[in-house]
């Protein structure tokens, strides 16, 4: 039995190795047969210590590798460089999107590999409290049963400023999401105002509407800004709550100090921010609504939800039953929009249009 002292044991910065060494010290004084009786292991492992102290002195004496010396079934540099081309092209796609979307051939684990051994993948922040998982309650409403509204500023995104400064470019985007089945819907305008929130939102409520959709058990959610009439201190009889009531629609604030309440189209805000508005140049105001159109289309057609199943919105509406159809409602500019609606109060002298375009 080996009788080292415990003391040199614990001292010892690497144990086995320390164990090793004084294995082929004391085989090479007294014999391979007493250091097996003294450190009770077999022959053959007081040979292979001696046999390594002797080739590479005790420098030879640590642990080796395992791993095999090839490996026939790894990811040729062919399919890593596509892994990496598509990635450098669109940064915010993780290995699941890549593969999906992309087209790359390498498993889940192996994309993940490539991306993190070329330095592109971020340290994931330390969460200290685990948020509550509300998929399986988001999946009890009906389509269209519960909506999201929110407002989302586009001149603090370094890649479009510039853009939005030279050609005029909207500075609001206003945002419409389904928890359900997390349809996406978007208009643009320069400024931010009650009258544009209630625009975009009646906008959607008469396609859907016109679809068929029951809203009389819709609710919409919003938050407490300004444009949604967060800051009325008493309910009004005009205004943006006002009118989602005449529009049959239930509508309620979110309660203070809950950020997480609005997730879902908070989270698409993220997205559209990721995915379209750091990577797409545009050349003109027109130009930029053309393809958002073909974004919103792409979110609801083509891109897959992980939290919702894999799924996409017009997949998810149509095992509820409904036309997907209802979520081809391209985006709309709403100032041109407004510029174009007659003006039906009459107060003072009638402009059909806004007077700077006379």
């Amino acid at each position: 039995m080996c009788t080292i002292p415990y003391w040199q044991m614990m001292r010892a910065k690497d144990k086995k190795y320390f164990i090793r060494l004084e294995m082929a010290k004391f085989a090479r004084t007294h014999g391979v047969r007493p250091a097996m009786v003294r450190f009770a292991c077999a022959r053959n492992t007081v040979r292979l210590w001696v046999k390594r102290f002797k080739e590479g002195g005790p420098s030879n004496l640590h642990d080796r590798s395992r791993a095999p010396k090839s490996c026939p079934h790894k990811t040729s540099p062919q399919e890593e460089r596509k892994v990496l081309e598509a990635r450098r092209q669109i940064p915010p796609f993780g290995p699941r999107r890549l593969r999906d979307l992309c087209g790359c051939k390498p498993s889940l684990g192996a994309i993940a590999r490539i991306l993190r051994e070329n330095g592109l993948t971020k340290k994931p922040r330390r969460k200290h409290q685990r948020k509550n998982d509300l998929r399986a309650i988001k999946a009890q409403y009906r389509a269209f049963e519960r909506l999201q509204a929110d407002t989302k500023p586009l001149y603090d995104i370094p890649a479009y400023w510039p853009q939005m400064q030279a050609l005029g470019l909207p500075r609001h985007q206003y945002t419409i999401r389904d928890v359900k089945s997390g349809a996406l819907f978007v208009d643009y305008a320069d400024e931010l105002s009650t009258t544009y929130a209630i625009m975009a939102t009646e906008k959607i409520l008469e396609r859907l509407g016109r679809a068929g959709v029951d809203l009389s058990r819709s609710v919409l959610s919003t938050d407490n800004g300004s444009e949604y009439g967060g800051g009325e201190r008493r309910e009004r009889q005009i205004g943006f709550h006002a009118r989602m009531g005449a529009a049959g629609v239930v509508h309620r604030f979110l309660p203070p100090a809950t950020p997480n309440a609005h997730g879902d189209v908070e989270s698409s805000h993220g997205a559209i921010q990721k995915e379209f508005f750091d990577l797409e140049p545009f050349r003109s105001r027109c130009d930029l609504f053309e393809k958002t159109a073909t974004y919103q289309a792409w979110w609801n057609f083509v891109r897959p939800n992980y939290s919702k199943g894999k799924k996409t919105p017009a997949q998810i509406l149509q095992e509820e039953g409904l036309d997907p159809i209802i979520l081809l409602a391209p985006p709309t500019d709403l100032d041109a929009m407004l510029r174009r609606q007659p003006d039906t109060q009459q107060v003072g002298q009638h402009l059909p249009v806004h007077p700077v375009f006379f």
